[in-house]
């Protein structure tokens, strides 16, 4: 199976439920009401709010090294939030917590680490009645990859369909680290790793995440280790460019900082927050930020910066990527992903029990007269 299913369809709906601008919520969930001021933030385009059957995907593990195509028929729910939503699948009792992270209202995604587990869910909305959803996790020594597209019940399945990339092939990092995909099905492959000067190689698996305007392959992948790895392929040059890398050490690497995206990064000094909504399973809960941190763009490890309190010792390691939008990790706060819209920063985050987003403002390095109390 090369080929996936991509759609082309769109409904214009406007949105049932608007709760980090408008504060509403839906039934089932409280809302205290609208926050005391207005963020500013984008609202998402499309409400998947509903239920949903899958039609289509790919399956793979590591440990047999086989695919298969048979995650279709799958129940969702979704109930959505503005930008954080949940999906219970099937008869389960416990939703899947989303956060939708891009400036575009369309990327979601969630992240946990528990032990040697780690695993990361993602997506893209391409409608009100049509979602992917990808998962990837590492176990074990055991990598299993799960994609599947979702079709509001009751809506004709899209019959128009897109190639798929073949990945399969040797690709080079510019450290000569070398990739080799040797089995790809549908937007699902695998292969192994050989760093640069080294004999061993170490496998993994991954999913192509999206095709870029530009004709750019994004890619996101984990290795037998459990270390996460974000990508971008460039099939002219046959060069895969690594542009996160999240170690199951907890070490950190990233591309360095360069371009116009980098500059909020680059500029600024602070971050105060404004604003955070929290959907978990007691509901929305809403309130305003007193958090106070420090950003710093580190000069030992170009590509990142750093984000410390005064209230706690808890240091997040950010790394900017395209189109002013940024990776943040910490032990405590997990995977967050977000973008900076003028100066303000929006934060996002996705687990197993909660979803979040918070917005802080910016404030540059010449308008700093001291810290506050």
């Amino acid at each position: 199976m090369k080929a996936f299913y991509r759609t082309v369809i769109a409904v214009s709906f406007s949105l049932a439920i608007l709760f980090l601008i408008a504060g509403t919520a839906t039934t089932g969930y409280v809302s205290p009401g609208p926050p005391a001021t207005d963020t500013g933030l984008k609202q998402v385009p499309y409400d998947i709010t509903g239920d949903f059957t899958t039609f289509s995907g790919i399956t793979y593990d590591s440990a047999s090294g086989e695919f298969s195509a048979e995650n279709s028929g799958e129940d969702y729910t979704v109930t959505q939030y503005d930008r954080l939503f949940t999906i219970v699948q099937d008869d389960s009792c416990s939703p899947l917590f989303f956060a939708i992270d891009d400036k575009h209202g369309k990327h979601f995604f969630s992240y946990e680490s528990e032990g040697d587990t780690r695993s990361y869910r993602s997506g893209i909305i391409r409608s009100d009645d049509i979602f992917s959803t990808r998962m990837i996790s590492s176990s074990g020594g055991v990598v299993t990859v799960r994609t599947a597209l979702a079709v509001r019940n009751g809506v004709e399945i899209p019959c128009y369909r897109k190639p798929i990339p073949d990945l399969i092939g040797t690709w080079t990092t510019a450290q000569n680290s070398v990739y080799e995909i040797d089995s790809q099905e549908g937007n699902v492959f695998s292969g192994k790793i050989t760093a640069h000067g080294k004999t061993t190689s170490t496998p993994f698996a991954g999913y192509i995440e999206k095709i870029a305007e530009d004709g750019t392959i994004e890619l996101v992948m984990l290795c037998e280790k459990g270390n996460f790895i974000l990508g971008n392929i460039d099939q002219n040059t046959h060069n895969i460019t690594i542009s996160y890398a999240l170690y199951v050490n907890g070490k950190i690497s990233s591309l360095p900082l360069t371009g116009d995206g980098t500059e909020w990064a680059e500029t600024n000094r602070t971050l105060t927050g404004e604003y955070t909504a929290v959907l978990n399973g007691d509901g929305i809960t809403e309130d305003t930020l007193t958090h106070f941190r420090l950003l710093t763009v580190s000069d030992e490890k170009a590509g990142q910066y750093n984000l410390t309190s005064a209230s706690d010792e808890n240091k997040i390691i950010g790394a900017v990527q395209r189109e002013n939008s940024f990776i943040e990790y910490s032990p405590e706060t997990g995977l967050i992903r977000g973008f900076v819209k003028g100066n303000q920063k929006y934060d996002f985050r996705g687990r197993h029990d909660l979803a979040e987003v918070s917005v802080y403002n910016l404030r540059q390095k010449e308008r700093i007269r001291g810290t506050p109390d």
